[in-house]
């Protein structure tokens, strides 16, 4: 079975940092417990540019993952981070190896 690799890139506004950070941290401990690995990067020479990477097991986790009972516990934090991010886009890629 091969990864998934889901990749958002996205800026946030000056003075919402503190707000995105927040609710980045209820995300990273949300997918601590579970078999996906999640992390937010900063890209290196623009301010307040980030990229949300996720490795799903599989596709069918990949799929799940939109399901609203997956994220009833993060939802709120979900919505807030895609309500302050502007210039979003979207890759997703599969392993082949």
């Amino acid at each position: 079975m091969s990864k998934v690799l889901f990749r958002v890139s996205y800026s946030i506004p000056d003075g919402k940092r503190p707000e995105y950070l927040a609710a980045v941290s209820k995300l990273q401990q949300h997918y601590r417990g579970t078999n996906i690995d999640y992390a937010v990067y900063e890209t290196k020479g623009k301010h307040n540019h980030f990229q949300e990477v996720y490795v799903y097991p599989g596709i069918e986790a990949y799929e799940a993952s939109d399901d609203p009972e997956t994220l009833a516990g993060v939802s709120q934090y979900v919505d807030k981070i895609y309500a302050l991010a502007t210039n979003v886009s979207y890759d997703v890629s599969f392993e082949i190896v």
